[in-house]
């Protein structure tokens, strides 16, 4: 187990009887969960929502939480998960995912600037062809920069099952750039 792992227990440990101590979590945490729902809902506000309402929980039910050898982002994904599941049971995606993709920012001719927001939008629709268990392995994995093994973790899943999924949504999504014109 690295230093970092065990430091990280460390702070779930003092977390669980000290509200101030789940507050380094939360920093230690919050870009990569707010970046995923952000990307699962492509809405700013609602994002922020979501994320607040993943660290609610999470706090709620530190107490519950034990170590399984994954890190603790793996838990907090499995929350953010759900909660953006039950955020779209009671409502229909309003957004398209491509306004929560981030705009390159360069200085390129417009021209340029145009062709890669057409790529990000292709991809964007790319990723909304796949199912909700491959746009989450995708997400996770490139967007929050995970490692196979924390993503198995997160959607209770084996680690073999999460690389089949990336795999096959890997596959698709080359399939649908090249149709897309996309390289």
């Amino acid at each position: 187990m690295s230093q970092e792992y065990i430091d990280e227990q460390r702070l779930v440990e003092q977390a669980k009887g000290d509200p101030e101590a789940f507050g380094k979590l939360y920093d230690l945490h919050f870009e990569r969960i707010y970046a995923y729902i952000h990307r699962k809902t492509g809405d700013r506000q609602t994002a922020e929502d979501l994320t607040a309402d993943t660290f609610m929980k999470a706090l709620a039910n530190i107490q519950g939480y034990r170590y399984t050898g994954q890190p603790f982002a793996a838990w907090l994904y499995r929350i953010a998960s759900n909660v953006v599941i039950d955020y779209y049971r009671v409502r229909r995606p309003t957004l398209p995912l491509e306004e929560g993709l981030p705009l390159v920012a360069t200085q390129v001719a417009p021209e340029e600037a145009a062709m890669t927001l057409d790529d990000q939008q292709a991809v964007a629709r790319a990723v909304r062809t796949l199912s909700p268990d491959q746009q989450d392995v995708i997400l996770m994995r490139f967007a929050g920069d995970m490692k196979l093994k924390d993503i198995a973790a997160a959607l209770g899943k084996t680690e073999g099952a999460v690389k089949a999924l990336l795999f096959r949504a890997l596959g698709t999504l080359r399939h649908k750039l090249s149709e897309s014109g996309v390289r």
